[in-house]
């Protein structure tokens, strides 16, 4: 059986097929399509040669519906809601994000619904599920019809305290249904079934403008593949739980897209921790258009139940990624006090870098790369697309005039640029959770991630970078080690010495069934399913909360003893402390695990110590504001044991690695680069 893996990028579509029979690994990657980027995915699949009949897994990671609320082009939305919270959305909360905590001009992004339509009803519920006012049916119909008549494509449904009791929610959605069975309906107790009325329709509005253009991509691509490519099953999607899911589960809540595509790298790296013997890693994922990163502590990746996209507030639990616009694309610009800026607006795949020659006319990361030797022209991509190194350095001229340098020194400068916001984002993610960056590895992939890992590890005093093998296509090669994942959560505010047991007991009885659907209809056998149960706690009168994992703890009545000790002791890694305060539950939590097929990792010839005969030839590269010779190596030459020392560059198909001065990389026993960061 053949599984395939593919990850839709800002520039190129990657794609990764495993024969599960010999362990054979292949990758490649064309050009992805901005205005169809189902058929960049056909485009990767026909690199394959693979035919349907020989598939037995498909695996897909796409950026759809990030990319439906970067651009702003998801559905016309309408919201209907219980009766004085029609505001919610502009109200928000008092605070402000820290990067703009001094920034007077700050204003809040618009709402994704305006306010003709957000309209409200009447009915209204207790926080224990306690009905206050029923659902007037007539009322339901009014507010639809004037929603219909506005033209809305989705309407979410955000009911007070819908998480108590969905009946309110299920009601209007059914009237909803009966009047326009075409529509697109999202409801808050499917999307995010907890407390705070601001992130709960802030998430189920995202949901609602974003269901239109996910579920009509994903049925796209089914009915291509199905239909057309002739595949027996239908594809399954990588969701921001870091598993995959069904395109049904997808289609019932597409906010579980919204970080797919970078999903896939956190995954690989929870896999590669394992195999490798490196438990705490932290990705560098370079891609064309963005810098992200994720963190591996003991071998597991770690979540977030909250984000922030783009200023909107989503309550979906996803592997935490950060991202800065620092890729391949990046557009190098000098602002009008002199400095120099790379990023985050970037030249993407169409028209791209200028070295491309389709257009472009600002010089990004890419062309800074050629200029300084670090891309050869010739080998970019595997060798199907060949660079123009004079419009690269044409563009990077401009920007050295303005700088008054030469323009190596300028488009080092980019890089260096380039590499100081990776590193900034890669701080904040590691010391604002509490680690010590010296205590991991880098794990660097993407396409750019070699030409940045051994700058961005030195800059942090993180001793070790590990380039794995099929770095560009990373991601991909991830998701083909995914479970099936899902996320639950039901939120039920107590002090814990007055826990009901028993209500708690129901409480993951009920997660735990809707679990099964999921695993059910993914075809996973129930001996292959597992969960992990956690509570959100906090002491009485904070206003956010830390999951506390049960791990094996039984869930009975020695918890409400154990409970508040667990707390403490995260509370405390976290933060540096406990309080001698009353302690409360907030959200009961459960993930579910579906077993699934995992990646071989397949051992190499071992070799001598010395990678001469990987070595292809010598040439300069501009590193440290000098002109200096490197060697260039062959990575497919290289056999386990192999050294080699910077400055160098070690090329394979659509990647490169640099070793800076000092540096000293060797290859392990499954090929991967492990290099040791100098100082020099």
């Amino acid at each position: 059986m053949i599984r395939i893996g593919t990850d839709i990028g800002g520039t190129f579509t990657d794609i990764v097929w495993v024969d599960d029979q010999t362990g054979e690994i292949k990758a490649d990657k064309a050009a992805t399509t901005p205005s169809d980027v189902v058929q960049g995915v056909m485009a990767a699949y026909a690199k394959t040669g693979v035919p349907a009949e020989a598939i037995g897994q498909f695996i897909h990671g796409s950026t759809v519906a990030t990319n439906a609320l970067v651009t702003q082009r998801g559905a016309v939305t309408g919201l209907i809601t219980t009766k004085g919270f029609r505001d919610i959305l502009e109200i928000r909360r008092i605070d402000r994000p820290d990067e703009h905590i001094y920034n007077i001009f700050w204003e809040k992004p618009k709402p994704l619904v305006p306010r003709r339509r957000r309209l409200e009803i009447s009915a209204r519920m207790m926080f224990d599920g306690t009905v206050l006012e029923p659902v007037d049916e007539a009322e339901v119909r009014v507010v639809t019809e004037k929603l219909l008549e506005a033209g809305v494509e989705s309407i979410a449904v955000c009911l007070l305290h819908a998480y108590a009791d969905p009946s309110h929610e299920l009601a209007v959605r059914s009237i909803i249904r009966e009047m326009d069975p075409g529509i697109y309906v999202s409801m808050s107790h499917e999307v995010a079934r907890e407390i705070r009325e601001y992130e709960r329709t802030s998430s189920t509005v995202i949901d609602a403008y974003v269901k239109k253009p996910v579920v009509s991509y994903l049925e796209r691509l089914d009915k291509t593949l199905q239909e057309d490519a002739g595949l027996a099953n239908s594809p399954l999607i990588a969701n921001s739980t870091g598993g995959v899911s069904t395109v049904e589960a997808i289609g019932r809540a597409p906010i579980q897209m919204m970080e797919s595509g970078p999903a896939g790298g956190a995954i690989g790296a929870a896999y590669l921790a394992e195999k490798l013997g490196t438990p705490n890693l932290v990705t560098g994922d370079v891609g064309g258009t963005s810098y992200d990163v994720s963190i591996v502590v003991d071998g597991k990746t770690l979540l977030a139940t909250e984000h922030d996209l783009l200023g909107y507030t989503a309550k979906v639990s996803s592997i935490d990624v950060r991202s800065v616009g620092a890729g391949g694309g990046s557009i190098a610009r000098v602002d009008t006090g002199g400095r120099l800026h790379v990023g985050p607006s970037s030249a993407g795949a169409d028209p791209g870098p200028m070295c491309y020659d389709r257009g472009g006319d600002a010089p990004t990361v890419t062309d800074a790369a050629v200029v300084t030797g670090l891309i050869d022209p010739s080998l970019f991509a595997g060798g199907e697309m060949k660079l123009k190194p004079e419009l690269a350095k044409t563009g990077i001229a401009v920007i050295a005039e303005q700088l008054g340098l030469s323009t190596d020194e300028t488009a080092e400068g980019i890089l260096t640029v380039a590499r100081n916001n990776m590193a900034n984002v890669t701080r904040q993610t590691l010391v604002g959770q509490g680690h010590d960056p010296r205590d991991f590895a880098l794990l660097a992939f993407g396409g750019g991630g070699g030409l940045f890992a051994s700058e961005v590890a030195r800059t942090l005093d993180i001793p070790n970078v590990i380039i794995p093998r099929h770095p560009s296509t990373f991601s991909a090669w991830g998701m083909l080690s995914a479970d099936i994942v899902g996320s639950f959560a039901r939120s039920y505010l107590r002090q814990m010495p007055q826990l009901d047991i028993d209500y708690v007991k129901r409480l993951f009885a009920e997660m735990e069934s809707e679990a099964y659907g999921l695993t059910d209809e993914a075809g996973v056998a129930r001996d292959q399913v597992t969960f992990h149960r956690s509570i959100d706690c906090r002491y009485t009168g904070q206003g956010h909360e830390v999951e506390v994992p049960l791990g094996e703890i039984a869930i009975d009545e020695k918890l409400v003893e154990i409970l508040p000790e667990l707390f403490d002791e995260v509370h405390e890694v976290r933060y540096g402390h406990k309080m001698p305060s009353k302690q409360e539950t907030v959200t009961f939590r459960l993930r579910v695990f579906g077993s699934m097929h995992r990646l071989p990792l397949v051992e190499i010839e071992d070799g001598a110590e010395s990678a001469d005969d990987a070595l292809v030839s010598t040439k300069q590269v501009f590193v440290n504001r000098a002109w200096r010779d490197a060697g260039i190596y062959d990575r497919s030459k290289l056999l386990a044991g192999a050294t080699i020392s910077g400055p160098a560059l070690i090329q394979e198909p659509s990647h490169v690695t640099v070793l800076m001065p000092g540096d000293v990389a060797t290859v392990d026993t499954f090929g991967a680069l492990r290099i040791a960061v100098g100082n020099e």
